[in-house]
């Protein structure tokens, strides 16, 4: 099975705006990294799906000695501009088998790992795990199957982002379908952007997630040499099978 991918060669300055780094969900995502890192006194940490930053930016700030990686060097180019100053180090790289040296903690944040097939996944995981310093943690979060197959799923088109950036807005619809068999949501996604008054512009993109039960996911990172984890529903928040949109795990390798 394969995945169709989100275009981010010609859509990262899209994608930037959308879900941008300044938003309260990503404040509270890093704030819930800080708390999991100081609490197991990490100092570096290598962001292997770094996307545009939002993580590794909100991390640097904490102090924490970063690295950041992504496979997309459109990603990066704009991450890169917005850190200045931050002291990350910006490398293109690969999660299914990229090596940058030995870190204290792994993350990949953002539901980014649904970009891989199963397959996929299991050599990141091995991967990842050759990273990390003995005692290390990953963090990492995906879409929850069993909250899609309980009725989270929306089967109907749903605005999902609103925004004005400068006199432009931009208005963002989903129409997904689920595929219940492997697991996959179809992204089905409508974006409208109007400078002023001018006539709206029409983007359209397509591609695929793969999601995980928490189940699987455990039995991924076990397999994949971890030694325990812990879940979550989101930063803070307990997980629950039927209630959780995502699964945040953070896994340990002792």
């Amino acid at each position: 099975m394969t995945l169709k991918q989100y275009n981010y060669d010609s859509r990262a300055d899209l994608y930037d705006l959308m879900e941008h780094d300044d938003g309260e969900w990503a404040r509270t995502m890093n704030q819930f990294l800080n708390k999991v890192l100081r609490g197991r006194k990490v100092r570096t940490v290598l962001d292997m799906t770094c996307g545009t930053g939002a993580q590794s930016i909100g991390l640097a700030k904490y102090g924490y000695r970063v690295v950041a990686s992504d496979i997309n060097p459109s990603m990066l180019r704009i991450a890169r501009r917005k850190a200045r100053g931050l002291g990350i180090k910006f490398l293109q790289g690969d999660i299914r088998k990229s090596r940058f040296g030995r870190f204290d903690a792994v993350i990949s944040i953002f539901n980014a790992v649904g970009h891989l097939t199963p397959g996929d996944f299991r050599k990141a995981i091995g991967n990842v795990r050759g990273n990390l310093d003995a005692g290390g943690i990953y963090v990492v979060d995906v879409f929850n199957l069993e909250f899609m197959k309980a009725g989270g799923f929306k089967a109907y088109e749903f605005i999902d982002v609103v925004r004005e950036i400068d006199g432009t807005k931009y208005v963002r619809f989903n129409d997904n379908s689920l595929d219940r068999k492997n697991g996959v949501l179809r992204v089905h996604q409508r974006t409208f952007v109007q400078k002023g008054h001018d006539r709206p512009a029409l983007r359209r993109d397509s591609w695929d997630m793969q999601m995980y039960t928490v189940a699987e996911l455990e039995a991924m990172l076990l397999d994949g040499g971890f030694r325990r984890v812990r879940f979550y529903g989101g930063p803070d928040r307990d997980f629950d099978r039927k209630e959780s949109l995502s699964i945040l795990a953070v896994a340990g390798t002792r």
